[in-house]
């Protein structure tokens, strides 16, 4: 494996043999480790001593599926903080296949032409994209498709990246060539404008080599029993994909509606997974389709207008929550144009639609509009004042609008699941070094901890301290083998990872050395953002989901502070 350095300045590429002390990270524990060791914790997110780190996970182009996710990371321009987002697409695959286990962005561009990285196989360059100035995602990835082919992975940003705002992320092309595909949360595409680039593209090419392990027989037989149980028993998720949260989260009262008011939407039958399923299906769409390279699980969809056109991919749980309750909006159609238009643009749909929230709130349009909010948010397109407010997300957007009541953590806005019923989710929110983000600790039911035979109930504010501190180790797990959420690690299957790290590497870990890498990896993380100025005071959810109850469950968030203080990895 290579580390390749690119300094946007000089447009140099240096190639590093793998770092020995590097030799059991990838993906998130190799993206943290390198920012904190090299970004100065006070430093500018939008500076030139901030670094963006792409990497691979560890068990990228094996015959494991679900393992080719790409982790991405940098300090965040919401949290100021470290932070990880990761994506599927084909862009790990072909890394690994090249024998890059890293790529990083250094310095600050010298001129204020865009440009993009063209990884082949041969050479790598840096070229000038003149022509490809202020476009969305979609209109790039055509033209670097006609250039490259149609089957290049490629990573961009779209306007809101230029323009460097909060809100902006990193789309990926997927499966199909949509770019619909995005490394999310925490800004980082901002911090790719920052650099200059506009794009990277992997062309395809025969020159790229198998991977190799050093036990090929035996992985190639786990992975084949591996795939069998993910296809049985994640059925439900091939059918209807993540859209299935949203019944469950609506009947537990914990759906965000309107701004974070109320628990449950009278329209939800109009936008839950069965309303999903039916319409894709009649007009001709996917109901199923694959994220990333090997995929057995195909949670993914293509969503069709009226017309049978291609209109997004994919429409997940948390976009239609956060583009369509959190709003009042209870029309799919308007919800894919939303999901479109953010993909389009290079941001974040969570946050997007956390501060479109507050925009009706503020009664810049109504609640249920979806046509308004479609309009606010192409202001991005215009590079307007106001376009620039939503772009950069709750956090800003509350401090311009004198707005004191916003779904925050550490500057970044609430996934798609109040805390006043999700208790271990908002435990993850309060003290995940990533910030508000779900997929740092995701306690929702049927998720253990490191005791599997602990029951917790959902709202009970006992023991979701301790399940949220769970979660976080076996998340940082799987972000560093690039394993999707669906996939596992669980405690129960521990065991397993060990006999793949060991069959693949040659190594000789054990379960608990497993355990030790998550660990060690938010140890990293979180010292660096104590060194950043985000201390214990930090780690909190706003007060007023202490306050106000939420309807129509009346519940509060009433998890002990000195328990969520306490968490120790």
């Amino acid at each position: 494996m290579k580390l390749i350095r690119i300094k946007v300045d000089s447009e140099e590429f240096i190639e590093h043999d793998w770092p020995r002390e590097y030799e059991r990270l990838g993906g998130r524990a190799l993206s943290s480790t390198i920012i904190s060791r090299e970004v100065p914790p006070m430093s500018h997110p939008l500076g030139e001593s901030n670094k963006l780190i792409i990497a691979p996970g560890l068990m990228a182009a094996s015959p494991v599926p679900c393992c080719n996710k790409l982790s991405i990371g940098a300090k965040s321009p919401l949290t100021g903080g470290i932070k990880e987002s990761n994506v599927g697409g084909r862009v790990a695959y072909r890394l690994a296949r090249l024998g890059i286990g890293a790529l990083v962005l250094e310095g600050a561009p010298l001129s204020s032409h865009p440009r993009a990285i063209i990884l082949s196989s041969k050479r790598p360059t840096i070229e000038r994209v003149d022509e490809l100035i202020g476009l969305g995602n979609y209109e790039t990835h055509k033209k670097l498709q006609e250039l490259y082919g149609p089957r290049a992975a490629i990573l961009s940003i779209g306007p809101a990246g230029e323009l460097k705002l909060g809100g902006a992320c990193i789309i990926s092309g997927d499966n199909d060539d949509h770019p619909g595909r995005a490394a999310g949360r925490g800004g980082l595409g901002a911090v790719m404008g920052s650099k200059g680039i506009k794009a990277i593209v992997i062309p395809h090419s025969k020159a790229e080599k198998t991977v190799p392990n050093k036990n090929q027989k035996e992985i190639k037989e786990i992975a084949k029993n591996f795939s069998e149980y993910l296809r049985k028993s994640r059925a439900i998720l091939t059918k209807y994909g993540t859209a299935g949260m949203i019944d469950l989260a609506n009947g537990v009262g914990g759906l965000p509606t309107r701004n974070y008011r109320t628990g449950t939407f009278e329209g939800v039958e109009k936008i839950n997974a069965a309303a999903l399923y039916e319409t894709i299906k009649d007009r001709g769409g996917s109901t199923s389709a694959a994220c990333t390279p090997g995929c057995p699980i195909r949670c993914s969809n293509v969503y069709l207008d009226e017309e049978k056109n291609y209109l997004t991919s994919s429409l997940e749980y948390e976009t239609m929550c956060m583009v369509g309750s959190n709003l009042g909006i209870d029309d799919l159609d308007a919800i894919a144009r939303l999901d479109r238009t953010c993909d389009d643009l290079g941001l974040d749909t969570i946050e997007t639609g956390a501060t479109l929230g507050l925009a009706m709130e503020a009664g810049l349009v109504e609640f249920g509009d979806g046509d308004g909010a479609l309009t606010l948010v192409e202001e991005v397109y215009k590079g307007t004042v106001m376009g620039r407010l939503i772009g950069s997300g709750v956090t800003t957007f509350a401090r311009v609008m004198g707005i004191e009541r916003v779904p925050q953590v550490k500057g970044q806005s609430f996934p798609a699941y109040d805390p006043r019923i999700f208790k271990g989710m908002g435990s993850t929110f309060a003290t995940s070094p990533m910030g508000a983000d779900h997929t740092a600790g995701p306690a929702i039911p049927g998720r253990k901890g490191l005791d599997p035979n602990k029951e917790i109930s959902l709202t009970d504010p006992e023991g979701q301290a301790e399940l949220s501190h769970d979660l976080q180790i076996l998340v940082a797990i799987l972000d560093q083998l690039g394993l999707c959420l669906f996939a596992g690690p669980e405690v129960r299957n521990l065991s397993f990872w060990k006999d793949i790290l060991n069959a693949r590497f040659a190594w000789d870990i054990t379960e608990d050395d497993i355990l030790e890498m998550g660990k060690s990896l938010l140890r990293t993380e979180i010292d660096f953002n104590k060194r950043a100025g985000i201390n214990e005071k930090g780690n909190k959810l706003p007060d007023w989901l202490r306050e106000e109850p939420l309807k129509p469950s009346g519940k509060v968030f009433d998890v002990d502070p000195e328990e969520l203080s306490k968490l120790d990895f």
